[in-house]
């Protein structure tokens, strides 16, 4: 076995001998690429072998790191409800240690509107009922605009007076 100008292995030619009938099975040239074969699979399995190691480690250290994560939120959340920790604090302490300082939470409510409209004597209530719409509803919670902010008009009653 020879190297090209680019480094990259090259046989060497057929020899006469095996052309001319010599047992393949026993030839140095075959023997050596299965040996060379048998290392590259070996150093295959072990690449592997080695994968998998670190891809466990690096799941483990995840979630070791995800625990630490959870327990220092809970303390600094725990600390500023007893008031031992300022907000301000609490914060600097979880963004030093790479932690959110903030959370994402839902919030529903039910609105309940009325007011008065002039209708003809002649009017059909359940018409009447099927024409109401709400429309540019803003909500926000907190002092923060609601995202994705989503509503449904359920039922509407019509009543006379």
């Amino acid at each position: 076995m020879a190297y090209d100008e680019n480094g990259l292995l090259v046989p060497d030619p057929i020899p006469a001998s095996l052309v001319l009938g010599e047992t393949v099975s026993e030839h140095p040239v075959l023997a050596q690429l299965k040996e060379q074969i048998a290392k590259a699979e070996a150093n295959v399995v072990d690449a592997n072998r080695s994968k998998d190691y670190y891809l466990q480690v690096a799941t483990e250290r995840g979630h070791k790191n995800a625990l630490f994560e959870n327990a220092l939120r809970s303390t600094l959340e725990e600390l500023y409800a007893e008031q031992e920790i300022s907000e301000e604090a609490a914060t600097r302490i979880a963004e030093a240690c790479g932690i959110e300082a903030t959370k994402t939470v839902s919030v529903s409510g039910v609105i309940n509107w009325s007011g008065t409209i002039e209708v003809s004597i002649f009017a059909d209530f359940d018409n009447l009922s099927d024409t109401a719409c709400v429309d540019n509803i803003s909500v926000s919670v907190n002092g923060e605009d609601l995202d994705g902010f989503d509503y449904d008009m359920e039922s509407t009653e019509v009543e006379d007076y």
